[in-house]
């Protein structure tokens, strides 16, 4: 798939702005644009408009997007730091425990214990495999030494979580990614009228009104933007 690149330069979130000031500036003075190019600004131009708009201003922002991705990665902190205990309690059962089926130091703890501070998912994934299935062979000779199946269990649904929430991550990553190429396809198709009406606008008050040739100038616009962001009062013109 072709990457979908920005054909705007101003912040993501100044786009929607600058497009409903610029509505209100061509609303005002449509009828010299008409007059200007009557094939192109018809009523449908504004329909358009209004429909990208509305699109765009319901976009879901990238930023929510991260914010889901970083609750993953929370939710993976939160069960290393549990992992680590029971380790410590498995291994002193293993290591005290009779007749193994493995030598203590391949039953599968020194691995997990591994991947865990390297924080190597897939290598994590895969010792606590191992360490579960040895667990379960060795059930008789764990539970002497204390080690319930409370323990396995919890272990268990440890390691579960620990599969799906890596799963949910790498899934909430791949559709961050096509969210935002989503996301910059409909600001893309926002800022294309905009161009028409910067260019136009400009053509048609450039030498004759110096205070409308500002309602179209981009700089200008953005201006506007910011001020509105920060509570601040436009600058009177003139």
């Amino acid at each position: 798939m072709k990457t979908v690149t920005r054909d705007f330069s101003c912040r993501i979130d100044e786009l929607v702005p600058l497009a409903r000031l610029l509505r209100a500036s061509y609303v005002r003075d449509q009828a010299d644009f008409r007059a200007l190019l009557p094939d192109d600004y018809t009523a449908a131009f504004l329909t358009d408009y209004d429909q990208r708009y509305a699109a765009a201003d319901a976009l879901e922002e990238t930023s929510v997007q991260i914010a889901k991705a970083a609750a993953f990665t929370q939710r993976l902190r939160e069960l290393y730091e549990q992992l680590p205990q029971q380790l410590d309690f498995l291994e002193a059962r293993v290591r005290r425990a009779e007749g193994l089926t493995v030598p203590a130091k391949r039953f599968g703890v020194v691995a997990a214990r591994q991947a865990r501070n390297e924080d190597d998912h897939p290598a994590l994934e895969a010792a606590l495999k191992t360490l579960l299935q040895n667990v379960a062979a060795n059930a008789a000779a764990l539970g002497k030494k204390g080690h319930k199946a409370a323990d396995t269990a919890q272990l268990q649904t440890l390691d579960e979580a620990l599969v799906a929430e890596t799963t949910g991550r790498g899934t909430q990553l791949s559709n961050q990614k096509g969210h935002t190429q989503d996301n910059t396809a409909t600001l893309n198709a926002l800022y294309k009228p905009i161009t028409h009406l910067l260019t136009d606008g400009k053509a048609l008050y450039a030498r004759s009104d110096k205070a409308k040739k500002a309602d179209y100038t981009l700089s200008q616009v953005l201006k506007r933007v910011r001020q509105e962001r920060e509570g601040k009062p436009a600058e009177k013109k003139g």
